[in-house]
């Protein structure tokens, strides 16, 4: 596996989820730890179970629509921890789906306010630290959604979208600093969301396994393994890139049911 000694990585929406799987990833790597996320009592949960001393891990409240509020927070983790070498972006907009004709402004500006600008906010505040040093791994959590997508997704598709091009302009402008800047797009991954999504019929699982040729939900783990990789040394050369991780999910057209192993 990898090492992160000596790293320090900051992960926004670190309360659940896959932010939550990735710090703990990055904990048992050896990176130290400033984990955010908009309410204190959940990243402090996650914080307090990896490192009940706090030594390695720190955590922030702090909302990522806010460029105040990450700059106070990027100067903290500076102050506590030096520099910051690392940078996931995992905070996410509740979900919002229905029909694109009946979609209020608010409601659209609601989720790209989250998923579009506070990525752009984040990798530009804690970005400026990375190009001070030299140095930095970035990776911005899209989705599957950019490939293959459901009916009535349209801010979720287009912020999502957003992020990978983001991504890819940054990837070119900061290559030249020592930064990689590349996404990570899950597919049908057992989170909460997720979870909550299955629970509706039994049929849309059954569906999701279908059409997966791994014939599995993938787990957070297995997306935390993926981040892993991609701010290690190891991942030096790969930038710009979005790798989606579904378990080959957006590559099958198949309309029966896999085998199951």
């Amino acid at each position: 596996m990898f090492d992160l000694t000596g790293r320090t990585a900051v992960i926004t929406g670190a309360g659940s989820g896959l932010g939550a799987a990735a710090a703990e990833t990055m904990f048992k790597l050896n990176a130290n730890l400033a984990l955010i996320a908009r309410t204190e009592d959940n990243v402090k949960k996650v914080a307090e179970s990896m490192d009940s001393s706090l030594e390695r891990v720190n955590y922030f409240a702090c909302d990522v629509q806010s460029e105040d509020s990450l700059i106070e927070v990027r100067d903290k983790v500076v102050e506590k921890m030096g520099k910051i070498d690392i940078l996931l972006t995992c905070a996410a907009a509740p979900a919002i789906s229905g029909n694109t004709e009946e979609l209020s402004l608010e409601n659209w500006r609601s989720l790209v306010s989250i998923d579009l600008d506070g990525v752009f906010l984040s990798c530009k505040t804690f970005g400026l630290n990375m190009i001070k040093n030299g140095y930095g791994r970035i990776v911005n959590i899209t989705s599957f959604h950019n490939v293959a997508t459901y009916p009535n997704r349209a801010a979720y598709n287009a912020a999502k979208s957003g992020v990978e091009g983001l991504s890819r302009a940054l990837a070119v402008e900061w290559g030249k600093y020592g930064i990689t800047v590349n996404t990570v797009a899950p597919g049908p991954i057992r989170t909460p969301r997720t979870s909550w999504f299955l629970s509706q019929s039994p049929d849309v699982e059954d569906g999701m396994l279908g059409r997966t040729p791994n014939v599995r939900l993938g787990e957070t783990e297995d997306v935390a393994s993926l981040i892993a990789f991609l701010v290690s040394n190891e991942a030096k050369h790969i930038n710009g890139q979005q790798i989606v991780i579904d378990g080959g999910w957006t590559k099958c057209a198949w309309w029966g049911k896999h085998t199951e192993r």
